[in-house]
């Protein structure tokens, strides 16, 4: 998955951010936005943590590096 189809996702969240929109990727990571806090989470659903991104890039970036073994501290 490339940095645009992530963003393009992502900015889908945020446009849509009335409805309820989860994206499962990899049966490993569940990508979603909370319009309470106005931020992108991306959730490790096996390490059961949660990570929250108010900015769309920075978002990107991270689930980017996640999904192609570039895992550094999210």
């Amino acid at each position: 998955m490339t940095p645009i189809e992530i963003n393009s996702m992502i900015e889908t969240l945020v446009n849509y951010e009335d409805s309820d929109i989860t994206y499962t990727l990899a049966n490993k990571y569940k990508l979603s936005y909370t319009k309470k806090l106005k931020s992108v989470q991306i959730c490790d659903i096996e390490k059961d943590t949660v990570h929250y991104y108010g900015e769309i890039e920075k978002a990107t970036l991270a689930l980017f590096n996640i999904l192609h073994n570039k895992y550094m501290d999210i």
